[in-house]
């Protein structure tokens, strides 16, 4: 257990808030993110849905999948043997994988919110999942911030006059 803590120490501070909303953004989809209510005299109907659930889910399970893949992404890199995961795919290096599934997310999660069926409001779910979300943005762009200050300018060759 204190090997975990060491290693989940040692991690930036961008990696520690990813891992820590994406296992947020998984928990909060199970709260109410719809809900609806209806009532006539001594009559009344309600319902919940959380992010797992119509209406729209497939925008909220798909911000929330994205979210444990960059939170799995991190724990993967930092508890596999060296070498298993490549430095880069295709080029990227994984923050910026990381900010553009961030950017995703966000993107779908803003969907989701601003397609709300007939009859439909926000539960809490929702607003936690979007807090979530940000989170999970601010992380990414924390540690492709990092990434930036670590590699050196490139060097451009000077324009011939």
């Amino acid at each position: 257990m204190n090997d975990l803590v060491a290693k989940f120490n040692a991690l930036s501070i961008g990696d520690k808030v990813i891992v820590i909303a994406g296992l947020a953004l998984f928990i909060f989809g199970f709260l109410p993110w719809y809900h609806f209510s209806l009532g006539a005299g001594f009559i009344s109907v309600s319902a919940d849905a959380n992010g797992w659930q119509s209406p729209n889910s497939i925008w909220s399970i798909l911000a929330i999948l994205l979210g444990l893949a960059m939170a799995g992404v991190i724990v993967v890199r930092e508890l596999a043997k060296p070498g298993t995961l490549p430095a880069n795919i295709s080029g990227f290096t994984w923050p910026k994988i990381e900010l553009g599934a961030a950017a995703l997310a966000a993107v779908v999660t803003l969907i989701k919110l601003v397609s709300p069926p007939t009859g439909w409001s926000l539960g809490f779910g929702a607003y936690l999942g979007v807090i979530a979300v940000a989170a999970l943005v601010v992380g990414a762009y924390l540690g492709f911030q990092q990434e930036r200050a670590a590699t050196p300018p490139a060097q451009t060759p000077p324009t011939p006059q």
